[in-house]
């Protein structure tokens, strides 16, 4: 995840803010009890103990929202391209019982996490799937011709859900 440098961008989101103009119930209560979540978590403490310092600024918010959106989705399977042994343990504690990949092996997996686009793994994912794409800005126009049902654009993080029973709907949060 990139530092937001820019105050400009985030000042132009400003509106986009814990969930203001959402009319969807799960989007809102997605907004509100994960992405803007900041009571602490039972595995915060033992996982920072592991960051370096550099990190402890940089990529902690994101380890910490990859977290929070592994506990609220609770996967069987999930698949982790790009990522370090930091942040599979950190999307280990999110959910103990599920089984971490790193390729897609033909099996359908609840919750996908990648640093790049990967054609073949998007096509590995349920319907009840979730997807997050870092480096969103590099990887936009990818990112928004998925056959995603709900989108969530965090500006360098992009999570989609593909769970049909929603509108099609593509959500600007400041995160």
């Amino acid at each position: 995840m990139q530092m937001l440098t820019n105050p400009f961008v985030w000042l132009m989101r400003i509106r986009h803010r814990c969930g203001y103009g959402v009319h969807s119930p799960f989007a809102f209560r997605f907004i509100t009890e994960v992405i803007y979540e900041n009571n602490a978590f039972y595995a915060y403490q033992d996982c920072d103990k592991l960051l370096s310092l550099s990190q402890r600024f940089r990529i902690r918010r994101l380890f910490h929202l990859l977290f929070r959106c592994v506990n609220y989705v609770q996967p069987r399977k999930m698949i982790v391209k790009g990522g370090n042994e930091l942040l599979e343990r950190y999307l280990k504690n999110g959910c103990h019982k599920a089984v971490v990949l790193h390729e897609a092996d033909g099996t359908q997996v609840d919750f996908c996490y990648l640093l790049s686009p990967e054609e073949r793994i998007v096509e590995s994912l349920s319907q009840n799937s979730m997807l997050v794409v870092d480096n969103l800005r590099e990887n936009l126009s990818w990112f928004k011709s998925l056959p995603y049902v709900l989108a969530f654009d965090l500006y360098d993080v992009g999570i989609a859900f593909f769970d049909p029973k929603y509108n099609k709907q593509y959500y600007i949060v400041n995160f």
